[in-house]
């Protein structure tokens, strides 16, 4: 029977292998295949901890994949087992719903002259081994034709839209949050927005052809060499506008899952150079060897031990998209002038480790405000 895998004593903040985050990677770790059982039982208490510590990072279903596979006596009370068999349920029924809506989503899009493809999510979801276990979110999707053409037609429905940089809100369908983005994602740095932008043009083409199959539909969504890059790109930006939720980067894991040859590989190492993404690919790579037992044949990037327990402490403090973060009050109006505050304030704290990015933010931001009055 293949036991769970001790992590990094310090990387939680707690020493030992019986606290309650290393319980939990343990549980992730069973719901991937990795292991079978626990490094120990846990108690009834324990079971209601990592069932909201699951919902707080929105690996509901794949922890419960988890549970299956736990022998009898290592698994949660009835009651527990039921509430979180329900989520699981719903989890599963959401993602077919959500398949059918990106198919047609994208299919309306094309029919409108938009080129475009499904960016994340339901994407990202096929890599895993089972692709209705991943909770699902909203659909972002990236439209061809630039800004002023994808924001003129959010405008024939919503005149009061408020575009940022990189996308607009589209909220054409009830209960369903649809991000129309432009362009795929940006940075603080005018010289690595530029950088950015070239590299995203140079690939769409690629990207708005690639379709992936689902029993609900089909629908385009970039390739693993563009989402090598992007996903490790759009997890560091949460790091400086929300925080990074673990599900985000159980996605990257799965995106490095998948075969590279050398030529590949040496090309990611070369646009991790050109957008300056080196040292938090090792941070990275250092917390997923700590969460999910990365192998050793895919650290081709040495992992960064220093940031990434760093990283690793953010993800377990802030949950998804930082919702969880009692620290800053990033909760208020998107656009609100304390919200801005907060994540100045935020952001400060960063500064030591990526004095780059954050150097740059105060400028970005007051040319962003113009932008926003452009457009």
């Amino acid at each position: 029977m293949k036991c769970a895998m001790q992590v990094d004593d310090n990387s939680t903040g707690k020493k030992g292998c019986a606290n309650i985050v290393e319980l939990f990677f343990n549980l992730i770790r069973c719901g991937m295949g990795k292991c079978d059982c626990l490094s120990r039982v846990p108690g009834d208490v324990e079971w209601g901890e990592l069932f909201e510590i699951a919902k707080k990072q929105t690996l509901l279903g794949i922890a419960f994949a988890g549970i299956e596979r736990l022998p009898q006596e290592q698994r949660p009370p009835k009651d527990i087992l039921l509430q979180w068999y329900k989520m699981c349920m719903l989890i599963k029924k959401s993602n077919a719903d959500l398949n059918r809506k990106c198919a047609a989503v994208s299919e309306k899009f094309r029919s409108e002259g938009f080129e475009n493809c499904i960016l994340k999510g339901q994407g990202l979801a096929q890599l895993y081994p089972d692709p209705t276990l991943r909770t699902p979110g909203d659909i972002d999707v990236w439209l061809d034709g630039g800004d002023k053409k994808a924001i003129g037609y959010v405008r024939r429905f919503f005149p009061e839209c408020k575009p940022t940089y990189h996308h607009v809100d589209f909220p054409i369908v009830p209960d369903l949050e649809i991000e129309i983005h432009y362009r795929p994602s940006w940075a603080y740095s005018p010289f690595a927005i530029k950088r950015l932008q070239r590299f995203f043009s140079s690939v769409a083409n690629e990207q708005f052809g690639n379709y992936v199959n689902t029993p609900e539909g089909a629908f385009p969504v970039p390739d693993l060499a563009f989402n090598r890059v992007y996903v490790l790109l759009h997890i560091y930006r949460h790091l400086f506008f929300e925080g990074i939720g673990m599900r985000q980067i159980l996605d990257y894991y799965y995106v490095l899952q998948q075969e590279m040859d050398d030529a590949e590989k040496r090309a990611f190492i070369a646009d991790l150079r050109r957008f300056k993404l080196m040292k938090f690919a090792g941070a990275l790579v250092y917390v997923m060897q700590q969460m999910f037992g990365l192998e050793q044949k895919l650290t081709f990037i040495r992992p960064n031990r220093k940031l990434g327990k760093f990283v690793l402490k953010e993800v377990m403090v802030a949950g998804n998209f930082g919702k969880y973060d009692h620290r800053y009050s990033l909760g208020e109006h998107e656009y609100s002038f304390k919200r801005g505050v907060e994540m100045m304030r935020r952001n400060m704290t960063l500064i030591t480790r990526f004095p780059g990015e954050i150097l740059w933010s105060p400028y970005f931001k007051i040319w962003h405000f113009f932008w926003r009055k452009r457009h």
